[in-house]
C-alpha cells in the first residue's frame, strides 16, 4: 500500500517512526477489535485527523468538532488506507478492515499520539510559550530575536507562520495554533535542523482544545487579556482561565536545565490570576515600579519608539524600537523578560530590539509616494484597534481614515464595540469584509455601524478591494488611513470560497493605480 502511494507521488514520510502497538501503549488503552501481534508490528507513517490530506498508511483520530464530526469520515480514512482508527464512540466500526481504538478523549488522543510519533520532539528544545489577546505575534517574533542574541539557534510557531533557523514557511491557514500533526512534525524539523530555542505562539484555541497539550513549555508568557473568543469559551472568566492553562503546564514539562519560569504583564488587570497558575518562578514586567522590569520615559516619533528598561532596581539602560506603536514596549519588554528567563543578558536583548525589523503585517508602512500615510495592521478586537487609532493620531495632519471589519463565525459581541472605537478615535469609517464565512457579510457590517454611529456614519462596502480604494480615493494630504484586521494573512474566507488577498500588495496595487 505504502510501495504504490510512493509510486503515485504521494508525500509521505520516507520511513515510519512507530509501530501501532507502540502507539496503542501510549494511550494505555485497549483495541476494541483486539490487536494480533502482525497488527501491534505494523508501521504507521503519520497520525492526521484530516482526511483530505490523510496519507497511507497514517494513524486516523476521529475528532468531533463544532460542524463536523471526524468519525463520519471513518469509511473515507479506510478507503485511503489507514493503518488504523482512533474514536470516542463504541458504535463506530471500520468494517474489520482496520484495528479500532476507543478513546474518551480523541482531541488529547490526537496530541498525545502525534507528540509520541514525532519522538516528543519538545523535550529537546527550550520551549517558551506566549498567550494573550493582543501582541503574541509580535512579541513571538521579538522573543526569538532576544534568544538569538544568546547565540543559539531559534525557531518559532505563529499566527503568520514558521520559522526554523533561516527558513520560513507561510500560515496558509487563519489559525495561530496548527493541530498536533502539524505542531509536532514543526517541532521535530527544529531538531533535526539543531535548533536550541522554540518560541510557540500558544492561543487560547490551542490551549482550550488540548493541541498544546503535550508541548513541554519552560517559559510561559502573557501578554494581556481583554475579550475575545467568547464563541469558544462561554465566558470571558472560562477565556481567562483557558489562557491559565500554559502557567500551570510548566509544571508538567520534562527538567532541561533551565529554571521554569512565569513571565507575566503586570499592569494587566488579572495579573493575578496567572502569577498563582504559574508552576514555577515568576518575572514581572511592566511601566511601574512594581514590576521586575520597567519601561519609563516612552517616546514615540514617526521613526519608532525610545524608551529605558531597568531589571531588578538597575539603572536605566536606553532602548530604541524602529516600530510604531506604544503598545510595542509591553510586548518588548515580554521578550526581553523570556530572554532573561533563559539567561540572555538584558543588554544583549536591548540590542537585537534595537535591529530589530517588525512585524510583516503588524503597523506596517505602505509608500507608493502618495501624499497621504497608510499602515496595514492586524488589530481585529476594539482594544488593539483603539490603540492602533491612538498610535497614528499624533502622527496624522489631516483626518484618520479606517477600513476595517470583523470575522464571521467568531466572537460578535465585539463588533459594536469596535464600531464605537473606531468612531471615538478615527474621523471616517470604511466598513467591509474581514473573513464573513458562512455569515451575512452585511449584517456582520450592520452590526459593527450599530456601535459607530452615534458619533459617526460609516460606509459599509463589503468588497474589501473596494473599500480601500474608496479610502484612497477620499484621501487628501495629510490624512492617514489604517487597513485592519488582515495585517499578514494571506486569504479571505468566505462560505463556500477562499479569495486569495494580499493587504500589503492590495494596498500598493491601489495606491499606484491612483
Amino acid at each position: 500500500m505504502v510501495a504504490a502511494a510512493k509510486e503515485q507521488g504521494t508525500l509521505i514520510p520516507p520511513e515510519p517512526r512507530s509501530t501501532l502497538g507502540a502507539l496503542a501503549q501510549e494511550l494505555g488503552a485497549g483495541w476494541a477489535n483486539g490487536l494480533s501481534s502482525d497488527q501491534a508490528a505494523a508501521p504507521v507513517f503519520g497520525v492526521s485527523a484530516d482526511t483530505r490530506t490523510l496519507q497511507p498508511g497514517e494513524l486516523f483520530v476521529a475528532v468531533p468538532g463544532d460542524k463536523v464530526d471526524g468519525a463520519d469520515f471513518v469509511e473515507r480514512a479506510v478507503e485511503l488506507g489507514c493503518s488504523a482508527v482512533v474514536v470516542e464512540s463504541a458504535d463506530v466500526h471500520a468494517g474489520g478492515c482496520v484495528p479500532v481504538l476507543h478513546t474518551d478523549d480523541a482531541r488529547l488522543a490526537l496530541s498525545r499520539l502525534s507528540a509520541a510519533y514525532w519522538g516528543r520532539p519538545s523535550r529537546e528544545l527550550k520551549v517558551v510559550g506566549i498567550t494573550g489577546t493582543d501582541g503574541k505575534t509580535t512579541t513571538t517574533y521579538m522573543t526569538s530575536a532576544v534568544l538569538g542574541a544568546a547565540g543559539g539557534a531559534t525557531g518559532f510557531i505563529s499566527t503568520t507562520g514558521v520559522k526554523i533557523g533561516a527558513q520560513w514557511s507561510p500560515n496558509a491557514v487563519h489559525i495561530t495554533t496548527p493541530f498536533p500533526p502539524d505542531l509536532h512534525r514543526a517541532l521535530r524539523a527544529m531538531v533535526d535542523a539543531g535548533i536550541e530555542y522554540a518560541v510557540v505562539e500558544s492561543s487560547s484555541h490551542g490551549l482550550r482544545l488540548a493541541r498544546l497539550a503535550d508541548v513541554e513549555y519552560d517559559v510561559a508568557v502573557l501578554t494581556n487579556v481583554t475579550s475575545e473568543h467568547l464563541e469558544l469559551h462561554g465566558t470571558l472568566e472560562q477565556y481567562r482561565l483557558d489562557k491559565a492553562k500554559l502557567f500551570a503546564m510548566l509544571g508538567r514539562s520534562v527538567e532541561k536545565g533551565v529554571g521554569k519560569t512565569g513571565v507575566v504583564n503586570a499592569d494587566d488587570p488579572h495579573a493575578d490570576l496567572y502569577l498563582r497558575a504559574t508552576a514555577g518562578r515568576t518575572l514581572t514586567y511592566g511601566t511601574y515600579r512594581h514590576a521586575d522590569v520597567v519601561a519609563e520615559r516612552v517616546v514615540q516619533s514617526a521613526d519608532g519608539l525610545r524608551f529605558n528598561v531597568s531589571y531588578d532596581g538597575s539603572d536605566p539602560a536606553p532602548a530604541t524600537l524602529t516600530m510604531l506603536g506604544p503598545f510595542n514596549v509591553y510586548n518588548a519588554l515580554a521578550a526581553l523578560c523570556a530572554g532573561l528567563a533563559l539567561g540572555v543578558p538584558l543588554a544583549d536583548g536591548l540590542d537585537a530590539l534595537a535591529r530589530f525589523e517588525g512585524v510583516p503585517g503588524r503597523m506596517q508602512r505602505v509608500d507608493e509616494g502618495q501624499p497621504f500615510g497608510v499602515v496595514v495592521d492586524y488589530t481585529h478586537t476594539a482594544k488593539s484597534l483603539e490603540a492602533a487609532l491612538r498610535t497614528l493620531r499624533p502622527l496624522t495632519l489631516g483626518r484618520l481614515i479606517v477600513v476595517f471589519g470583523s470575522a464571521g463565525e467568531r466572537d460578535t459581541a465585539k463588533r459594536p464595540e469596535m464600531g464605537r472605537v473606531a468612531a471615538v478615535h478615527a474621523d471616517e469609517l470604511f466598513l467591509t469584509n474581514e473573513d464573513p464565512r458562512g455569515e451575512d457579510e452585511r449584517q456582520i457590517l450592520r452590526e459593527i455601524a450599530a456601535g459607530a454611529q452615534l458619533n459617526r456614519t460609516p460606509t459599509l462596502i463589503p468588497s474589501r478591494r473596494e473599500a480601500i480604494y474608496e479610502a484612497f480615493r477620499s484621501a487628501v494630504p495629510g490624512d492617514m488611513i489604517l487597513l485592519a484586521g488582515k495585517g499578514h494573512e494571506s486569504s479571505i474566507e468566505f462560505s463556500d470560497h477562499t479569495e486569495p488577498w494580499n493587504e500589503v500588495e492590495v494596498a500598493r496595487e491601489l495606491l499606484r493605480l491612483l
